[in-house]
């Protein structure tokens, strides 16, 4: 029996689905399913046996019952409900019960990538994703470079957290004794460029101290004093990266000792987000005892600057949005919404409505 054509609307998320997503370090995709959400969307990742990454739909067309909760059978997937198999471009390939499958019987498959340790999945119109590219974000697996990383899921939305990272001028409010001495002061003119879906903010700051954890990494006393230059870029609502970079003040042969922190955002629901944070450095590589500090203060900067989003948002549902005051280190965040906004405006209203068959 045919089934009847009906439409299912996924969760109405004002996120841009026109980007790529890192939803997860490949290492965590193997020969087993893996269920998470993104945009409001339930997905199982998985990798087939010559090594490609699938991204599916996580449910399966004849009723509502995850496939993540079914088993991998070579590179198939069986519902663990019905039984139905699905292939890695998410059509049915077989029902138990009958040996014709249903017209229309699919999940939607969405595109996938692998580069820099990431697994990327494109949520938007499938004709689309080769129009877009990868940021390159060579530090993460680069040789020369020593990476720290982590990963949370958070209350708090995708661009909140944006908009916290394009104003490093909060830093040392929320953690001071990770802060650059630099930052405490009046902070030096702003560069910002904007194109219609970037933006790169510059800061040249003057010589002062580095902090403690870096001065230490550097083997310098705590009074050398090194010049700062701070690049920030939204690369999409997916990627935003800051460069600093610190260069002895009285001059040094040896190049600056550059840090490169990476953060993947992936919203998950409204006002849920998962991040993906990562720290590079191209100094004390090799020194066990360095990542471990590195690690140790990392972590507990992401953990309070997370928390004091979660609270912002908390605020947020509680009251609302409300009358806001703007200075000119938030020059960069506007952009960012601005960006954000055209984005969802320009989107295809199809983009957030699946079609299928179901109900065989």
């Amino acid at each position: 029996m045919s089934g009847q054509l009906h439409e299912l609307r996924t969760a109405d998320i004002p996120a841009p689905t026109d980007c790529w997503y890192a939803l997860v370090p490949s290492g965590s995709v193997g020969r087993e399913l893996l269920a998470l959400r993104a945009l409001g969307r339930p997905v199982v990742l998985f990798r087939t046996k010559d090594g490609g990454v699938v991204a599916l739909e996580d449910r399966c067309a004849h009723r509502a019952y995850p496939l993540s909760a079914g088993a991998l059978v070579e590179d198939t997937v069986r519902c663990g409900l019905c039984g139905f198999v699905y292939d890695t471009d998410g059509q049915c390939v077989q029902v138990p019960t009958q040996s014709r499958v249903p017209f229309g019987a699919a999940v939607t498959a969405y595109p996938t990538q692998e580069r820099d340790g990431l697994v990327w999945v494109w949520f938007g119109e499938p004709g689309r994703a080769r129009l877009h590219r990868l940021p390159d974000l060579p530090w993460l697996t680069g040789e020369g470079w020593e990476t720290v990383a982590g990963r949370t899921e958070l209350g708090a939305g995708y661009l909140l957290l944006h908009e916290n990272f394009a104003d490093v001028t909060q830093v040392p409010f929320v953690a001071p004794e990770i802060a650059p001495a630099v930052l405490g002061a009046e902070p030096p003119p702003l560069d910002v460029v904007v194109t219609e879906t970037t933006v790169t903010l510059h800061r040249s700051f003057p010589a002062a101290p580095l902090p403690g954890w870096q001065a230490d990494l550097l083997g310098v006393g705590p009074d050398a004093l090194f010049t700062t230059a701070q690049d920030g870029f939204f690369l999409s609502p997916a990627v935003w990266v800051d460069h600093w970079d610190v260069t002895p003040a009285e001059g040094s042969p040896d190049p600056p000792a550059r840090l490169r922190f990476t953060q993947l955002v992936t919203p998950v629901e409204s006002g849920r987000s998962r991040l993906l944070w990562a720290v590079s450095r191209d100094f004390a590589v090799d020194d066990t005892t360095a990542a471990a500090a590195v690690a140790t203060v990392f972590e507990d900067y992401y953990r309070r600057v997370l928390t004091a989003m979660e609270v912002a948002q908390a605020t947020l549902d509680l009251d609302g949005p409300g009358p806001e005051v703007n200075v000119s280190a938030d020059v960069a965040a506007l952009k960012v919404r601005e960006i954000v906004s055209l984005m969802l405006a320009e989107q295809a209203p199809a983009s957030r409505t699946l079609s299928r068959r179901a109900r065989p």
